[in-house]
């Protein structure tokens, strides 16, 4: 395990599955972590995370908004002034066949798991720049990237989207110290 201790993580989609597993193994790992979510269960991840003896700090956040995610990147760093990592997990995969799917589903799904990962690395970024120091872990799929999945045509393109987007981001912000 890598020792994360007096490290600040954020996590988005902390509230269930991956997201609060990734919450959990960075508490285990040493480091303060930052969970966010849409839903109250954050609450929950956060006591979780403090009986493994590390802080925790919820709190909700809708990532399709970004003055949303300002907002919270600026509680974040009143807290605990600064952030060393960001894990942009949360996403939404519902299934529906292309044909049958709408514009507003198809949106919905771009803007959760796509423009939410640019809310919350465009709030964080300048942060992690001035501070010459940020990790940003965006949480992709084999789906998209490598292999199609029948009825998620929605999913497999936001997820594409986001590996591109990372490597991208990644030959930008490597030079100033945050990767």
């Amino acid at each position: 395990m890598v020792n994360l201790k007096n490290k600040i993580a954020v996590v988005t989609g902390a509230g269930y599955g991956i997201g609060k597993g990734i919450a959990l193994a960075l508490a285990r790992s040493g480091a303060d972590v930052v969970v966010t979510d849409v839903s109250d269960e954050i609450f929950n991840v956060g006591k979780e995370i403090e009986s493994v003896g590390t802080k925790a700090f919820p709190v909700k956040c809708d990532v399709t908004d970004l003055k949303e995610a300002q907002a919270i990147e600026e509680k974040i760093v009143d807290k605990y002034e600064r952030i060393d990592i960001l894990v942009n997990n949360a996403g939404i995969y519902p299934q529906k066949p292309f044909l049958e799917m709408t514009a507003e589903e198809w949106n919905k799904v771009l803007s959760i798991n796509l423009n939410g990962i640019f809310h919350c690395t465009k709030a964080v970024a300048p942060k992690m720049v001035k501070q010459k120091y940020g990790k940003i872990i965006n949480i992709a799929s084999i789906v998209g990237v490598v292999v199609g999945y029948l009825n998620l045509a929605h999913y497999s393109a936001s997820k594409a989207a986001i590996a591109g987007f990372t490597k991208s981001l990644a030959l930008e912000m490597a030079p100033m110290g945050s990767t």
